[in-house]
């Protein structure tokens, strides 16, 4: 698959969980669908960012997310 196919993956999961969860902030979505993971850093909280990761790496992520993706763990 390119890096667009999956681009087009990830987006497509976003807009899928946006409709189930509305509730959710955008920001949250994107941690809890681990694309951006939060690191304790002393008293504070890092958000690392995927900037330079391979669209595939993040799908691989978030496809081991139990929570988003359930129908893979049935």
């Amino acid at each position: 698959m390119t890096r667009q196919d999956y681009n087009r993956k990830i987006v497509s999961k976003l807009k899928e969980l946006v409709e189930i969860y509305p509730d959710l902030r955008f920001g949250q979505l994107l941690v809890d669908c681990d694309i951006i993971k939060l690191i304790p850093v002393d008293s504070i909280v890092l958000a690392k960012d995927p900037f330079n990761e391979e669209s595939e790496i993040t799908w691989n992520r978030m496809r081991e997310n139990k929570i988003f993706f359930k129908e893979l763990y049935n």
